[in-house]
């Protein structure tokens, strides 16, 4: 087993362990590793608003992928042709932790186990 396959395996352990279900408009369900939540003010029409951003931990595999325990740990892959999947976009909508959340960020490192997403809750 390579570096690479190592860091992959140990990333689903992780997953299996801790994730959290995310799911997209689209269909694809994800589970994730997901940060604690950061709260912020964004000053906007008629004043201030609290905004609320996490980080979340997608597995970056190019195919579907099951846990553990059988549940879906990833229903399509979340790479392709070496990026993110256009579901995983910024502008795109998910929800994780009964939460409406919009892609802000997104960042995955070619060999990385990750593809990280920075969210914010969705107040549009």
């Amino acid at each position: 087993m390579n570096y690479t396959e190592t860091l992959l395996t140990d990333a689903k352990e992780f997953v299996n362990d801790w994730g959290i279900p995310m799911t997209c408009p689209t269909g694809e369900v994800f589970r994730v590793m997901a940060s604690d939540a950061a709260v912020q003010q964004t000053l906007d029409a008629g004043g201030f608003v609290n905004q609320t951003s996490f980080t979340l931990k997608v597995i970056a595999t190019t195919s579907a992928w099951t846990t553990a325990d059988g549940d879906v740990g990833g229903s399509t892959g979340s790479l392709s042709s070496g990026v993110a999947i256009s579901a995983l976009s910024i502008g795109k909508k998910v929800t994780a932790a009964n939460l409406g959340l919009r892609i802000v960020a997104s960042q995955y490192k070619p060999g990385s186990a990750w593809v990280i997403l920075t969210v914010h809750t969705d107040t549009q």
